[in-house]
């Protein structure tokens, strides 16, 4: 029996939490894409407490005000270590398996795409982490996406987001890039995931480098300023005007 026989498409991070929460067996996500070697999500990393984030991540945190909406919440470590701070924080996922578990842990959380929130509804700031600006899919849908974080913020409301620039990935050893000026952006990827058996739907996934990212977010009524940098990763803090 193949592989590709044997999985199941389904909900593989949202399992691979819910798995997590009431076993504690760590059990690797493994993420493929046609454009670089897989990688592994150790399940224990969505699951971290505050004194194990990065610093990226804790600056993130202190950027954080007001009513604060976690998207792609994931397992909610982000959403759980603003309420420890105060802040009042609702959460939304894709993932029914990630929703499921965070209602578990007393967090406002609902299944959603964050094209669908009803825009009358508005938050002091938006957070999305671990390669946040990712959820805007690819380079073309990035000013639909931003519009519409704008269209859910108050008033001098603010994205705090983080993305990489992937460019060292099409580096020689010389120093020089072999990009395809004729393909698209090369921030732009397709991703599947599998856990154990179960896999889920191929997803277009965004690395912007930061200069595109400036560029499009004044556009859309952004005031945008990077705030942290550690080698390609990078976090932005995107105001309302």
């Amino acid at each position: 029996m193949t592989t590709k026989a044997s999985t199941q498409v389904g909900d593989p991070i949202g399992q691979a939490i819910l798995d997590y929460a009431q076993y504690k067996k760590p059990f690797d996500i493994i993420v493929s894409s046609d454009l670089c070697d897989d990688d592994i999500i150790p399940i224990e990393v969505l699951f971290r407490k505050e004194d194990d984030m990065p610093e990226l991540e804790l600056i993130a945190l202190d950027n954080c005000k007001g009513h604060v909406l976690d998207i792609g919440a994931g397992a909610g470590v982000h959403t759980l270590a603003l309420q420890d701070r105060g802040l009042k924080v609702s959460a939304i996922d894709i993932s029914a398996g990630a929703v499921t578990h965070m209602k578990q842990k007393g967090i406002q959380a609902q299944q959603i795409d964050v094209y669908a929130l009803n825009t009358t509804a508005t938050y002091d700031t938006i957070l999305s982490l671990m390669n946040g600006m990712g959820l805007a899919q690819n380079l073309t849908n990035l000013p639909k996406f931003l519009q519409k974080i704008h269209s859910l913020l108050a008033p001098e409301g603010r994205f705090v987001a983080d993305s990489t620039d992937v460019k060292y990935l099409y580096e020689d050893e010389d120093g020089s890039y072999w990009l395809d000026l004729n393909a698209s952006y090369y921030g732009d990827f397709k991703f599947t995931m599998q856990y154990k058996k179960i896999t889920g739907p191929e997803f277009n996934w965004l690395y912007v480098d930061y200069d595109t990212l400036h560029q499009h977010a004044t556009e859309c009524g952004f005031k945008c300023r990077r705030v942290f940098t550690i080698e390609e990763n990078y976090l932005a803090i995107l105001e309302k005007l």
